[in-house]
Order: C-alpha cells, then structure tokens, then sequence
C-alpha cells in the first residue's frame, strides 16, 4: 500500500468515527426523556428540595439512609427543646412519606416512610424508603417541602 493510499484510508477512517460520534449525539438528545419526579418534584405547593445520592446508611439498615445538608430549611427543623417543630413533608416520587418526627432508631428499624427533620450540629434528615427498598438504588427522588403558608381564615 502506498503512503497515499495509507494517509487516505486514515482520513476516511477520522471522518467515519466523527461522523457517527455527532449522529449518535444527535440520537440520544433527541431520544432523552427527562424523568419529571426528579426534575419537577412532588404537584404540590411549596418550596421543594431534592436529596442528592449519594445517602449514608443509618444504623445499617438498608431501607433507611441520612444526609446532613446545609440549608435544608434550618431554622425549621426539629431540635432538642422543640422536638416536634418542623413542618416539612419528605415525598419519595409523587408519595407523600410518614410519619415525622421520628427517633433515629425508629426509622432505621421499622421504616415504612418514617422520617426526622434534625438540626443540632448541622441539619439532617434522616428517613426510610416506604417500601424497605434502598434509598440509593430503588430509582426514586427523594423530595423535602416546605409547605405554602396558608392564608388566614
């Protein structure tokens, strides 16, 4: 094979690769269907916040997790002298979990959707899956909302 023939075969081989590299792109943009439970949270008024992956274990239970969180309405969240305080809800897609205001134990030993809005050093919440599924690989959002405020009667 000649050395033009050689630079050629190369050249086309390039042009081949980058060309089904932006066609394939071009696939997947088209194709991507945004999940709407972690894009839009819970239809239901309030500020909401998603929960990031990933969640640390709580107690070693693998239906129940934890994430401490910076601003995860702070000023709300249950503590010591006011252990029943917080008014957020926790949904796990569309699913609206609960009880709160939960012990650690509790949650990490009977789950079913329990939950706790904490604050003492930093502000955690602690919560379980509603079906004893792992937070961290079930596939669903988990979503903390404040609620609305509503108007006086």
């Amino acid at each position: 094979m000649t050395l033009t023939k050689h630079r050629s075969a190369k050249w086309i081989g390039a042009l081949t690769a980058v060309s089904l590299y932006f066609v394939t792109a071009y696939w997947l943009r088209a194709s991507f269907v945004e999940d709407t439970n972690f894009a839009q949270g819970p239809n239901v008024a309030g500020e909401k916040r998603l929960m990031y992956r990933p969640f640390s274990r709580l107690a070693r239970s693998s239906f129940s997790v934890a994430q401490e969180r910076y601003g995860l309405f702070d000023d709300l969240a249950d503590s010591e002298e006011s252990p029943q305080r917080s008014p957020i809800e926790l949904y796990e897609n569309d699913k609206r979990l609960g009880p709160a205001h939960n012990s650690r134990e509790d949650i990490a030993a009977l789950g079913q959707g329990r939950f706790s809005h904490w604050k003492k050093n930093g502000t955690t919440l602690y919560w379980s899956s509603s079906d004893g599924s792992d937070p961290n690989t079930n596939g669903r959002a988990y979503w903390v909302v404040k609620p609305a405020a509503r108007a006086p009667n």
